[in-house]
């Protein structure tokens, strides 16, 4: 029997949150809740990111993953100078609760933040694996290590939830029914981008995870792909789908349920009900699921091919 489609609770509080104002949700929000209702009051595609300001260094942090839970987290982030995008190899992170006063200012981990080139331009996403005990705000110290044992210097706050918005690692995958290409006229209809290839829709998600091969699944959409964190994920998964051709399914589903009726204007935009139903908080995800239906990856923001692929062969 195939399991059953089910909305989890997240994902329905996004689908109401849409209708809301800020406004309404401040008046009606405990003030211990302002955090979660500030992602949720809006659009996630319409949420900016994390950033902090300069530091005396010269450096600032921009969030790349800010779907954060309690446990082991993929935290990425990109660094720019006041002269461009920052890729220096030798960086570090540490994370210190801040949350409690008791504890605040003890460095709670220390770790490595591996630089993952993006395929283009000098840019890249820093990557780190950090494990949060607790939910509340956590200060993150970031060490960039330059010639002759110079060092530079930048923080970032960030809340961590009890649990992940979207699915976590380990958690079920959701069986949804999302649009194929049975279901459309063009390919148009399925991707605002210009790479429409028809191998991505020819299944819905429930249909892969059933296959009893291993899925990879993307959400975004490639026309509106615009801030640092964004980058070119759908011909990352083409390229997957290439190599193992025959040995998995790789689906993508735009973040907008529309694309040839938006036209430039995001106005006109409605938001994906498998998006919503994933209860992804941002504009750009990929997710690794294997040949049991289980979530073994997943990457918010821009994953390189190495990454991805890397993810693929271990859920194989």
């Amino acid at each position: 029997m195939k399991p059953r489609t089910f909305v989890p609770l997240v994902a329905l509080v996004a689908v109401l949150a849409v209708a809301c104002s800020r406004e309404t949700a401040s008046q009606t929000t405990p003030a211990g809740d302002e955090t979660a209702a500030a992602k949720t009051a809006v659009r996630p595609d319409r949420v900016p990111l994390l950033k902090s300001g300069f530091s005396d260094d010269g450096l600032q942090v921009i969030l790349g993953t800010d779907d954060l839970g309690v446990g082991l987290n993929r935290f990425g982030f990109v660094l720019i100078s006041t002269i461009g995008f920052v890729t220096e190899p030798a960086v570090t992170v540490s994370s210190r609760f801040i949350g409690d006063a008791a504890t605040a200012g003890a460095t709670m981990q220390t770790a490595p933040a591996e630089l993952k080139p993006w395929p283009y331009g000098e840019k890249g996403l820093y990557v780190a694996y950090l494990t949060f005990d607790r939910a509340g705000d956590w200060g993150i110290d970031i060490v960039v290590a330059g010639p002759e044992s110079s060092r530079r210097e930048a923080e970032l706050v960030v809340n961590v939830a009890p649990a992940t918005s979207a699915p976590a690692v380990g958690s079920p995958a959701i069986y949804s029914e999302n649009k194929t290409v049975r279901d459309v006229e063009s390919l148009a209809q399925l991707t605002t981008g210009s790479l429409q290839d028809p191998d991505l829709y020819q299944a819905t998600i429930a249909e892969a995870i059933s296959s009893d091969m291993p899925t990879v699944v993307v959400f975004a959409s490639p026309a509106f792909c615009a801030n640092e964190v964004c980058g070119p994920q759908l011909e990352v998964l083409q390229e997957v789908k290439d190599e193992f051709k025959g040995q998995g399914s790789f689906i993508h589903v735009d973040f907008y349920d529309n694309p040839d009726e938006i036209q430039g204007d995001l106005d006109k935009a409605q938001i994906s009900p498998t998006v919503l139903e994933w209860g992804l908080p941002s504009i750009e995800w990929t997710f690794v699921i294997d040949r049991s239906g289980i979530v073994t990856a997943r990457f918010e923001g821009f994953a390189t091919l190495d990454e991805v692929r890397d993810a693929f062969r271990r859920a194989m």
